[in-house]
């Protein structure tokens, strides 16, 4: 585990220092600053995992010094011992994490180039990426081994030797226990519920004020309810089925139960924690995956043609449209031009049904494009066109619109009324505006024009839209006059997805690499715990063994005891796969990707079966290390 650890290290510290991404990072702040934060978060994870293991091969060889001091060895021989050793653990460990994470480092690399849809080649190593993590190794194992060295000078002999005996005890009131894990489990799936609930909320416009604070509200509360809940199974199922005769007498049961009485009881509150990292895993990796399908999805719905202009008349550009057009060329042949306009009334009758209007929404008027601009806009891009019929349709890509009731506003324009005609949710809004609405070609007459639009098709469509951008844009006053603020009156769909992927990259890698950290240092606490009481354990199986239990009943009485184990905090997160399962589905549908629901469905399952397949081959490494050494075999 600490060697996947630092092999993970590796290959991040090796990403930061890409040449080819820090060139990219210099002009996207957005990856330049999260690669920064995964080197923080990754220091931290690794930390924690080396001062574990470290702290943990110290207590199982509490006996072992205890013996040294009896026998005359000075307390300074000890700690040269513990340290040396320490250290060529800490060598091993960088030597195993830097073989394995040469091979990481490319598939990182891939995955980056990948998501972020850039060409991928065989990827140099970087010497400060091999130092730093060196560095960060080494110090972690010298912070660990000072921590341990002032622990062994302060300890007494008589505690190193009898430290690791511990007397079970008895559970007092397994009933009440009992009750805290249901109602425990009750506050998980409430949370759940809430979650949704608020979700919900925010896209329908329904309280979305407290939205922030309740899904803070409900992580929180998941994380304290796992903890409670595992504490109160710990503590209650197993002397609830002890009092099960039955279950009981069945061949080795009572063995089984009384071997995890201690187990869970003692490791209970460890347990709730390792089960809130397995699920903080599970529901990030999802969430991640679902954000890289919406964002890729949302792309083409903001960014309907590759570059759209958007003038405002009433606001001159210093850059016209004829000398933008020029520019264009310079990077990319221009392939079509579709020519289009919004128009605004003086009135707000449809702001007037939503929130947006009152206080803080002074001169937000309605806007509208005609029905000929709409449709030839659809026409370029293959989508069904609309006909009014003297109606007129609102769109909107926004849920919040929807939950609005337009059907009894009509609009009076240029001597007439119209009626609504419905609402389109699944074609490009062409424009920024919350919602804006088709009225047939005579309603705009005597109206003012909101927007000269210009839509461009270019031939090429990778470009350096970054180098476009900066010459397209301009330095204005903001509207209070109070300060210089850059401008851009051009929408330019490859720098939007250049933007897109750098922060999906970032937070796919990021959500992964921390759900791979929490996982495998989740089952590796688990196998410590389980093989650190392998002396105690091989004493209780050599009783068994002299009672007349045969090889074959101890192998399945040792797999229940340590799978049991296992089982506990693994449980609850994998089931969490469900409800996030529904809650991102919702999200896409109303969103309106109805049709890609089916990719965070595949998406969940892929990650529960990739979870799961750690989890077993940690199991199995674990039971086959502590048969070797526990099960007793016939003379």
């Amino acid at each position: 585990t600490v060697s996947i650890t630092v092999a993970l290290m590796f290959a991040v510290n090796n990403v930061i220092f890409n040449k080819q991404l820090m060139a990219f990072a210099e002009s996207m702040q957005e990856l330049k600053s999260g690669l920064i934060s995964i080197t923080i978060f990754v220091s931290i994870i690794v930390a924690f995992v080396l001062g574990y293991a470290t702290s943990f091969m110290l207590k199982l060889r509490k006996r072992e010094f205890g013996t040294y001091l009896t026998l005359g060895m000075t307390r300074k021989n000890i700690l040269s011992i513990f340290i040396l050793e320490t250290m060529i653990l800490c060598v091993a460990a960088i030597l195993a994490g830097i073989l394995l994470g040469v091979f990481i480092y490319q598939g990182l690399m891939a995955l980056i180039t990948n998501l972020m849809e850039m060409e991928f080649s065989f990827a140099s190593y970087s010497a400060s990426g091999l130092l730093l993590t060196i560095a960060l190794v080494v110090t972690v194992f010298l912070l660990s081994s000072i921590t341990s060295s002032l622990y062994l000078n302060r300890v007494s002999v008589y505690h190193l030797l009898h430290g690791d005996r511990m007397v079970e005890k008895k559970v007092k009131h397994p009933m009440f226990w009992m009750a805290i894990a249901v109602l425990s489990g009750i506050a998980i799936v409430g949370c759940c519920v809430v979650f949704y609930q608020t979700v919900l909320n925010m896209f329908q416009n329904t309280d979305s004020d407290q939205a922030g604070f309740l899904i803070f509200s409900c992580f929180v509360t998941l994380g304290v309810a796992l903890i409670i809940f595992h504490i109160g199974v710990s503590k209650s199922i197993v002397n609830l089925l002890l009092k099960n005769e039955k279950f009981r007498n069945r061949r080795t049961n009572t063995f089984i139960l009384r071997q995890l009485s201690g187990k869970l009881s003692t490791n209970a509150v460890m347990a709730g924690f390792l089960s809130f990292l397995i699920a903080f895993a599970i529901i990030g990796s999802n969430v991640s995956f679902m954000q890289k399908t919406s964002e890729k999805l949302t792309l083409d719905k903001n960014y309907p043609f590759d570059i759209t202009a958007n003038l405002d008349p009433k606001d001159p550009s210093p850059i016209s449209m004829e000398q933008a057009e020029q520019t264009i060329q310079n990077y990319s042949e221009i392939e079509r031009k579709i020519p289009y306009r919004y128009y605004a009334s003086q009135d707000n009758t449809l702001y007037r049904q939503t929130k947006w209007s009152g206080e803080g929404y002074e001169g937000l008027n309605d806007t509208f494009i005609t029905e000929s601009d709409f449709n030839q806009l659809c026409e370029a891009l293959g989508i069904p066109t609309v006909t009014l019929n003297g109606t007129y349709k609102i769109i909107a890509d926004i849920p919040q619109v929807q939950a609005y009731d337009f059907s009894s506003t009509q609009l009076d324009l240029n001597g007439k009324t119209y009626c609504y005609g419905g609402i389109l949710t699944d074609v490009p809004m062409f424009s920024y505006y919350y919602f804006t609405s088709i009225v047939p070609d005579e309603a705009v007459q005597g109206l003012d024009v909101e927007l000269d639009c210009m839509a461009y098709d270019l031939k090429q469509d990778r470009y350096n839209a970054e180098a476009l951008r900066q010459e397209l844009s301009y330095q204005t006053t903001s509207r209070n006059g109070q300060y210089l603020i850059e401008r851009c009156d051009y929408d330019l769909k490859e720098y939007g997805r250049i933007q897109r992927n750098s922060n999906t990259a970032i937070f796919i890698v990021g959500a992964l690499y921390i759900s791979i950290v929490f996982v495998f240092l989740a089952m590796a606490i688990l196998a410590l715990k389980t093989l650190s009481s392998l002396s105690d354990d091989r004493q209780k199986y050599r009783i068994l063994f002299r009672l007349g239990t045969g090889e074959q009943e101890q192998n399945r009485t040792l797999f229940y005891q340590i799978f049991c184990f296992f089982l506990l905090p693994f449980v609850v997160p994998v089931l969490l796969s469900v409800p996030t399962a529904q809650i991102c589905t919702k999200i896409m549908e109303m969103s309106g990707y109805a049709g890609n629901v089916s990719e965070v469905v595949t998406t969940t399952t892929a990650i529960a079966f990739v979870v799961v397949a750690i989890y077993v081959l940690y199991f199995i490494a674990t039971y086959l290390i502590a048969k070797r050494n526990i099960v007793h075999h016939q003379q």
